[in-house]
């Protein structure tokens, strides 16, 4: 009971995080100590699993699935995106520094936290990280486009989005706001246009079962090097979330106001949890 409700925190902390653009929710997965066992129950939707499917052997198929640390998630993230979606753009909307001064320092600690189990010896360390972070500052530059709306549209974008979304440091939310269809989707939830929900809920699934393989197999493999690069990413992510701007370019407060000195408290606030988040995954291994 007690991993349930903690997976459905989670959940709800994804996708809180989903929902606004500059933010992962893979880093919220990431910093609370689930990222591996994500990525190994999505790989559980396996060949193996469909060919049961096919043959209707429904009981078997249903084994081969952490069910339990998959459905209290899910309903968190679910739970999180259809009830703050009107909220969290009316946020970012009205109080735009005190939202992204928060992400800031979630984003800041969980690059610490993650920083501190890097091997930083090796130079391919190093190059990893360089080529994270610049990978992160110049998707986060990158201006947004309209590439019309339909629904092949809405299965692409899913499709890219749910890939960045699961990637520490690269917001699916800012993805579709590059591709021009983060506000037609943001509505479509609001509103509960099936159609449009169903097909871009088809392109996240296509998009998680084909990447999370991928980035399974790699972090199995390499990883220090793929930290290094989720690392950087989360770094040139910064770029995104740092809440005064000029353009697309960080820039200095205009005055040292009271929206300067809220937002440094809510920095400080963000920057606390992923230390909650770290403890209490100590606890529940401990």
């Amino acid at each position: 009971m007690k991993s349930g409700l903690r997976y459905f925190l989670c959940g709800l902390a994804m996708g809180a995080a989903d929902v606004v653009p500059g933010v992962s929710g893979g880093t919220i997965a990431f910093i609370s100590g689930i990222y591996p066992r994500l990525l190994s129950a999505i790989e559980a939707f396996n060949l193996d699993f469909f060919k049961l499917v096919l043959r209707f052997r429904l009981r078997e198929a249903i084994a081969l699935i952490p069910w339990a640390f998959l459905l209290p998630l899910l309903a968190g993230i679910a739970t999180s995106i259809f009830s703050l979606a009107r909220g969290v753009t009316y946020a970012l909307a009205v109080w735009p520094v005190t939202v992204w001064s928060f992400f800031f320092g979630l984003i800041v600690a969980s690059i610490l936290h993650l920083g501190k189990g890097l091997n930083l010896t090796g130079a391919t360390t190093w190059l990893g990280l360089a080529a994270g972070a610049a990978i992160g500052w110049l998707i986060g530059g990158a201006g947004a486009t309209d590439i019309g709306q339909s629904l092949p549209v809405y299965f692409i974008s899913a499709f890219i989005a749910i890939c960045a979304m699961i990637l520490p440091g690269i917001s699916g939310a800012f993805v579709l706001v590059l591709f021009g269809q983060y506000a037609h989707v943001i509505r479509a939830v609001a509103t509960l246009d099936i159609p449009v929900l169903l097909v871009f809920a088809l392109g996240c699934v296509c998009g998680l079962m084909t990447f999370a393989r991928v980035l399974g197999r790699l972090l199995r493999h390499y990883p220090n090097a793929v930290m290094a690069v989720l690392t950087g990413l989360m770094l040139g992510s910064l770029r995104t979330i740092w809440p005064w701007k000029i353009g697309n370019f960080p820039a200095l407060p205009p005055a040292f106001d009271a929206d300067v000195v809220v937002g440094l408290a809510l920095c400080l606030a963000g920057m606390a949890v992923p230390a909650g988040l770290a403890a209490v995954a100590r606890d529940r291994r401990g």
